[in-house]
């Protein structure tokens, strides 16, 4: 992403509504700099392009343009401190006029009824260049399917810095399918789904801080085709109004094929709120998070425990089980996490030993979703 060389000195007018001016900036802020060394990344770029107003952000590895109505007076560009700009806009009333000009080729002045900002500005010519979409390399995926794998796989991701190749989403696709899989080490999610074409070949590492934009930007409008264009480092997405890159996450992700059991000793049924409720209980008494929660199988019934030094919890959930007494101990944050994605009444729990993973699936719905956990000692 190179810097850009638009040289044009404009006085650049529009109308449009707070609404709609502050949907596009909050659309566009995931790509915003908090901490950088080059003070126009704090900005975003407002330009006037074929009779609508473009908003562009970038921190230099993701890049996000969208684009809000408008009427256009007069065409121009300008970047705009951004988190001043947001300020300003949360103390406008929703649902009015608001007016945007320029004094000169960096100053806009912002009316809304009797409010009058001015603020200072830079010329397009010192931000820098977002790619354009690559048409001819895309792909398109129903927006709804797409945003319901990114929600049963992202949150699994890890976000230790240092298990880099961990911080994104490992996308494959071959033979029509496309397969989303993310991993902290710890626990597993796994969806696959038919939506793509059978020519469709690739294999990469998508970063979680575009999937996650993505995943909100799409439940406005689920009733459409996404455009995906994955190049050798770079990927982007493109809807109707909105176009999100990014890099590409560098490095080989594990073979997460060995870790999804396949070998089913114990393969029980349950309901899933019953679970997510006995669990969540059960959570109450662990200790920042890195207590154990105990699920243990006797003749007929699951018994859930959990114990701390000021608080202990048991419940019973009944079971279609009839072998001996076999405990397994999990973080209950992790269980509670794939539980509330599997989008099914019943839950199926698949397990071995005490020792090895134990694998969630939803019974009844959502084929191609696997959710695999590491136990804790007991």
């Amino acid at each position: 992403m190179r810097a850009g060389l638009d040289e044009r000195t404009t006085n650049m007018k529009i109308n449009c509504t707070t609404d709609e001016l502050s949907k596009g900036v909050q659309t566009i802020q995931a790509a915003l700099s908090s901490r950088t060394t080059l003070p126009i990344l704090l900005n975003f770029l407002m330009e006037t392009e074929n009779s609508k107003v473009k908003l562009v952000s970038t921190d230099l590895q993701m890049g996000v343009k969208h684009y809000i109505k408008a009427e256009i007076e007069t065409e121009g560009s300008v970047t705009i401190p951004a988190k001043k700009f947001s300020d300003i806009l949360h103390t406008l009333p929703a649902e009015q006029d608001i007016r945007l000009s320029m004094e000169d080729e960096s100053k806009v002045v912002v009316k809304c009824g009797r409010s009058r900002f001015v603020i200072n500005g830079s010329p397009k010519s010192e931000y820098p260049v977002i790619p354009e979409f690559n048409a001819a390399a895309a792909f398109s995926v129903p927006a709804k399917e797409l945003r319901d794998m990114i929600k049963r796989t992202i949150f699994a991701a890890s976000s230790d810095e240092t298990r880099y190749v961990l911080n994104g989403v490992f996308w494959a696709a071959a033979a029509g399918q496309l397969e989303l899989v993310a991993t902290d080490g710890r626990r597993l999610a796994f969806v696959k789904r038919a939506v793509l074409g059978k020519d469709k070949e690739f294999r990469a590492i998508i970063p979680t801080k575009i999937l996650g934009e993505l995943e909100r930007v799409l439940g406005e409008d689920e009733e459409q085709d996404v455009q995906v264009a994955i190049t050798e480092n770079q990927v982007a997405f493109q809807t109707a109004d909105t176009t999100m890159l990014s890099r590409l996450v560098e490095g080989s992700f594990p073979n997460y094929e060995q870790v999804v059991p396949v070998k089913k000793d114990i393969s029980l049924v349950f309901d899933t709120k019953a679970l997510v409720t006995i669990t969540r209980q059960a959570a109450l008494c662990g200790v920042d998070r890195g207590g154990s929660v105990k699920f243990t199988l006797r003749k007929g019934v699951l018994h859930v425990s959990a114990a701390s030094q000021t608080l202990s919890f048991e419940d019973e959930l009944a079971a279609d089980y009839k072998g001996a007494e076999f405990t397994i101990a999990f973080n209950p944050q992790y269980v509670l996490d794939g539980l509330k994605v599997m989008g099914t009444d019943k839950v199926r729990l698949s397990l071995t030993t005490p020792v090895n993973p134990a694998l969630f699936e939803p019974e009844g719905g959502a084929e191609g979703t696997k959710y695999v956990v590491m136990p804790m000692r007991a």
